[in-house]
């Protein structure tokens, strides 16, 4: 028997309406001067000693800024109606399971594709090439690529909650932080492999890099773990080797350097976890559990 429609909390809708909010008035009052004037300058294009043609993609098409902040605005508007298709409206639908299923698979071959852009990296003699560094030549595709993943892992680890009778406001709170941080990084390019820490500039992209990482990782987590309590090895199974992989990265990128590959590896497991629990019956055991709401 199909469940009753749920009702969405207000605070989702009002939450993302003042992030989305927020980033208009940000990108129109602030952000306009640094990409269409300051980014263009020979000083801001030239980072580790490369001076490259065009960090932002607008140099000679200002008129793509404005398309810009419309398009961008109306994809974080978009995630309010993400929680409610995927968490609120009772069980998941066809259309829903093909929306996600499909945006899995084009997030996972665009961060892949995109992850090669540098060829040089691939034969080791460039390997401190990241996503964020990439993005210097291909700026459009940066920005693509922070929209995608943000919005694939985002559906889906709400598909994958309703699938299995899990509601964290934890999660859903703190997914919605890390989904929208990351336009803040997409924004303001890399100012290089230093940190900077005088450097506004430096200091909104790493920011924003690390609370996407880390906060969109946290809802699945919250969800392992929770499973991992209810004693299902396999999930306990997932919910380890997810976290070897995020500690596997992490000893990488201090042993052998930033690389867009290493940024890659503990999103490509995310992906093979979310096809498995939304698209396989791996992880169903024979009767799933009630819907809970966990408050956090």
């Amino acid at each position: 028997m199909k469940e009753k429609s749920l009702k969405m909390p207000k605070g989702y809708t009002a939450m993302w309406l003042v992030f989305s909010a927020a980033y208009a008035i940000w990108m129109s009052f602030f952000m306009n001067f640094h990409v269409l004037t300051k980014y263009e300058t020979v000083a801001q294009r030239t980072v580790d000693g490369i001076l490259h043609n065009d960090i932002t993609g607008m140099i000679g098409n200002h008129w793509a800024y404005p398309i810009w902040v419309i398009v961008s605005t109306l994809c974080l508007l978009a995630f309010i109606l993400y929680i409610k298709k995927f968490l609120y409206s009772g069980e998941n639908t066809k259309g829903g399971k093909i929306f996600c299923l499909i945006s899995l698979i084009f997030g996972c071959a665009f961060i892949t594709w995109y992850g090669f852009f540098n060829v040089r990296e691939i034969f080791g003699e460039e390997a401190s090439i990241t996503a964020s560094m990439i993005g210097l030549e291909y700026p459009w595709h940066f920005r693509m690529w922070g929209v995608f993943t943000s919005l694939s892992v985002f559906a889906n680890t709400l598909y994958m909650y309703n699938r299995y009778g899990y509601n964290s406001r934890l999660g859903v709170i703190l997914g919605s932080i890390g989904s929208a941080a990351i336009f803040v990084t997409i924004n303001c390019p890399s100012a290089g492999e230093d940190l900077h820490l005088d450097s506004a500039r430096c200091m909104a992209h790493w920011s924003g890099a690390l609370i996407f990482a880390a906060l969109c990782a946290a809802p699945m987590l919250l969800f392992l773990f929770k499973k991992t309590r209810e004693k299902n090895k396999k999930f306990t199974i997932a919910f380890i080797s997810f976290g070897v992989i995020l500690l596997a990265m992490l000893v990488l990128l201090v042993t052998v350097g930033k690389s867009g590959t290493i940024e890659n590896i503990p999103v490509w497991a995310a992906y093979l976890i979310f096809f498995l629990a939304n698209f396989t019956n791996v992880f169903e055991s024979k009767k799933l559990p009630e819907k809970e709401t966990v408050k956090a």
